[in-house]
């Protein structure tokens, strides 16, 4: 009788072989090796089903699993397709852009040091950024503090499989039925809110680390601001959050330009707004992203570009809710 993995690992894939096949080397490489791979390929149009038959002849030992969607659903609904499938006590998530090192499932796992530990999420470190682009979004996926999870990531995370089938992963994301290679849509973030209002424990293990491999030109930049700022204004409105904190004093220092005509001194309120503003995104991409000066003065004119047309994303969503031409059934979290 086969033996039940410990760990399943989840991938799923859209169109991007060559990065698929350099995530699998990866874990073929790893200490930890109590797990299968379960890839859910989103309808690829290239070799990608070829590389799978081919990797799994060329390597007899590796237990791999995959499924195929046709027509495409989008990365969430992938991963929970990859739960399903799963007979693990655990799954854990990488993207097929990320490259483990090899003890990475060995260290994320030594995250579970209690059953009261829901979820472990590791540390990914960006490639090398090959334009402004790519620098401006490094450490984008950076997990900031101790030991507790403050957020977790769908690229390094690992998760007690019992929790995903109660609560899994969100399918009504903006964009999360078109594209499964645009980030920032934060599509684990429901998953986080869920296992967080039910009480259980999510830890961080600095040291399971991935490399994330994401390239970006200018219309995906531009595109994953807009559409991030979409999704978190359906993430919002589903689970009754408060506004985000980083937009509402850029939203607010626009709203109250007009008053400046009433009074020079009209033009403090604005000017408080911005500097709030301006001072929260330097915070971030100092000490959170861990840019250093050079990379924040290089980078910081895209930066205010990039949550310019992530507020427009915001605000267009939220209209559209207020319109009532999108609806989405809301859920109030609270602790049992």
């Amino acid at each position: 009788m086969a033996r039940t993995p410990l760990v399943s690992i989840v991938i799923p894939t859209c169109s991007r072989s060559a990065k698929l096949e350099r995530c699998l080397e990866a874990l073929a490489a790893q200490t930890h090796d109590a797990f299968e791979v379960i890839v859910v390929d989103d309808a690829s149009t290239d070799d990608t089903p070829a590389l799978l038959d081919r990797f799994a002849s060329d390597h007899s030992g590796f237990a791999l699993r995959s499924f195929r969607n046709d027509p495409g659903r989008g990365a969430n609904p992938s991963r929970n397709r990859g739960i399903a499938a799963s007979d693990a006590s655990f799954v854990a998530f990488l993207d097929d852009d990320c490259y483990a090192e090899p003890d990475w499932l060995e260290k994320l796992m030594t995250g579970f040091v209690s059953d009261a530990v829901a979820a472990v999420t590791g540390y990914v470190v960006n490639s090398p950024p090959k334009n402004v682009f790519e620098l401006t979004l490094k450490g984008t996926h950076r997990v900031h503090g101790g030991v507790h999870a403050t957020r977790l990531v769908a690229g390094n995370l690992c998760v007690r499989r019992s929790l995903l089938l109660e609560h899994g992963f969100d399918e009504d994301r903006a964009g999360a039925q078109t594209d499964t290679s645009v980030s920032g849509r934060g599509d684990e973030e429901g998953l986080f809110l869920a296992l967080k209002a039910h009480g259980h424990e999510l830890r961080v293990a600095h040291d399971a680390v991935v490399e994330h491999d994401h390239p970006h030109s200018g219309r995906s930049f531009f595109r994953q601001a807009f559409r991030g700022g979409r999704s978190t204004a359906r993430l919002g409105y589903k689970y009754y959050l408060r506004p985000r904190v980083e937009l509402i004093p850029l939203l607010l220092a626009w709203l109250l330009l007009p008053v400046c005509v009433l009074t020079p001194w009209a033009w403090l309120a604005p000017a408080l707004c911005a500097g709030l503003f301006l001072a929260a995104i330097l915070y971030n991409e100092r000490f959170r992203k861990r840019k250093t000066v050079g990379e924040i003065v290089i980078t910081f004119p895209l930066v205010l570009i990039f949550f310019h047309l992530r507020l427009a994303g915001y605000v267009v969503q939220w209209l559209r809710f207020w319109l009532r031409l999108d609806r989405l059934e809301r859920v109030k979290l609270s602790t049992p």
